[in-house]
C-alpha cells in the first residue's frame, strides 16, 4: 500500500532517521512499508532514506529484520550499485541473528562485490566484511585468504587497490588477536608491505599497526 503522506515524510532531506527507525521498530506495518519502498520505489530520496532508516533500525533490533533477508540479499545483484551497497550493509547488520547460516549460501555472491564495476562498492564490501567477522569468526580464515590476494582478485588500478588495502588493514586490526599463527605471519608481511604504499592513508594505517603489534 502506498501512503503518499508517509512518502512525503520519508523523502525529506532533513529526515529524523532515528525517529523513523524507532517508529518501524515499534510498528510492523510501517516496517513492511519501508522495506517495500526500499525495494520498489524509484525516487532516490525515498529508497535512500528508507535504507538509512532500515540500517539504523537493524543495528538496534536486527531480529526484527531477519524475515526480510531474501529481499535484502536480492539487492546484491541489482543493476544499481547503490542498491548493491545497501544489500551488503543490511545483510552485514543481520549476520548477528543469522541462526540459520543463510550468509553461507550467499557468501560467493556477497564477496564477488569486492571486484565490482564500481570501486566504491568494492570498498563497501570490504568494510562490511569487517562487520560480518564480528559475528562469524568461523569465516576469518576464508576471508583472510581472499583479501591477502586482493591484487590478484580485483581488476582495479594500482592506486585503487592501494586505497582498498586501507580497509583490509582495518579488517586485520579487528581480528589480529584471533587469527592462527600462519595467517598472522602473512598479515604481518602484508602490513609491512603497506608501509611502502602509494596511498598516504594506507601507509599511515600500516605504520600505526606496525607500532601497535610491535612488528
Amino acid at each position: 500500500m502506498i501512503d503518499n503522506t508517509f512518502i512525503e515524510e520519508i523523502k525529506k532531506k532533513d529526515l529524523d532517521i532515528a525517529a523513523i527507525a524507532d517508529k518501524i521498530i515499534d510498528d510492523k506495518e510501517y516496517r513492511d512499508r519501508v522495506v517495500l519502498y526500499l525495494m520498489t520505489y524509484k525516487e532516490i530520496m525515498v529508497y535512500y532514506n528508507s535504507y538509512y532508516v532500515l540500517a539504523h533500525a537493524s543495528e538496534i533490533k536486527p531480529e526484527l529484520f531477519y524475515e526480510y533477508w531474501d529481499e535484502f540479499a536480492s539487492l546484491l545483484n541489482h543493476k544499481n550499485s547503490y542498491h548493491r551497497d545497501i544489500g551488503m550493509t543490511l545483510i552485514a547488520n543481520l549476520t548477528v541473528v543469522d541462526v540459520n547460516y543463510r550468509f553461507d549460501i550467499i557468501f560467493d555472491e556477497y564477496v564477488k562485490c569486492i571486484d565490482d564495476e564500481k570501486f566504491m562498492t568494492a570498498q563497501c564490501c570490504v568494510r562490511n566484511l569487517k562487520k560480518v567477522l564480528k559475528h562469524r569468526e568461523d569465516l576469518i580464515a576464508k576471508i583472510i585468504e581472499m583479501v591477502l590476494n586482493i591484487e590478484h582478485i580485483t581488476s582495479y588500478s594500482e592506486k585503487q587497490i592501494e586505497l582498498l588495502k586501507y580497509d583490509i588493514l582495518e579488517i586485520f586490526d579487528s581480528i589480529y588477536n584471533k587469527v592462527a599463527v600462519d595467517h598472522k605471519s602473512r598479515i604481518d608481511i602484508f602490513i609491512n608491505d603497506c608501509m611502502e604504499s602509494i596511498s598516504p592513508k594506507t601507509k599511515k594505517m600500516a605504520k600505526r599497526l606496525k607500532k601497535k603489534y610491535e612488528l
